[in-house]
């Protein structure tokens, strides 16, 4: 209720005392341009390291790939998801999206390392393997959504882009490039 005033008081500007501006600055596009130039570089320079770090784990571009093309489509259905509802990523969103794509990460190294257990019997099937995999990466899904739930109402707001698009990105993952990882694993 307090946010809601509080917001209304802004948008009307109705303060109960009478303000003063100090200063007004405005941002040029020429530093937004550079921001988002900034931002794709350091975006790929992780997906790199992340890629270099999976190859040193499993020295095999056959297991390496097929994660990193993953992490990527993640990241391309998040945004697109993000575009679709025209949701502005602020600072914890874009915090949330990178945790939701790091959880999809250890996710495909859970699959990776049960499909090549081989200390596991021979008589188990690969797909048995898998879905063991599943059951891991499901039961951390439900306790990543359980702990986002009341963020959505912490801090009057400032955290629901964080809870929102942690949710939506493990969700994603989940839902659809984890079994998708699971086919090209196949």
């Amino acid at each position: 209720k307090q946010m809601n005033k509080l917001q209304t008081i802004l948008i009307t500007g109705s303060f109960p005392t009478k303000l003063e501006i100090v200063k007004v600055d405005t941002v040029s596009p020429l530093l937004g341009k550079a921001f988002a130039r900034s931002t794709l570089i350091l975006g790929l320079i992780a997906v790199l390291l992340v890629a270099l770090i999976i190859y040193v784990r499993y020295r095999s571009l056959k297991i390496s790939i097929p994660i990193v093309i993953t992490m990527i489509s993640e990241l391309v259905i998040l945004l697109g998801f993000a575009s679709l509802l025209r949701y502005n990523l602020d600072l914890a969103a874009i915090a949330g999206i990178i945790a939701a794509i790091g959880t999809g990460v250890d996710d495909q190294i859970v699959i990776a390392d049960e499909v090549l257990n081989k200390d596991s019997e021979l008589s188990q099937k690969w797909k048995q393997r898998i879905k063991r995999a599943f059951f891991i990466i499901m039961a951390a899904w439900a306790a990543g959504v359980a702990s986002m739930i009341p963020l959505f109402w912490a801090g009057a707001g400032l955290l629901t882009g964080f809870a929102l698009s942690t949710i939506v990105g493990i969700s994603v993952g989940v839902f659809i490039t984890r079994p998708a990882y699971a086919a090209m694993i196949e």
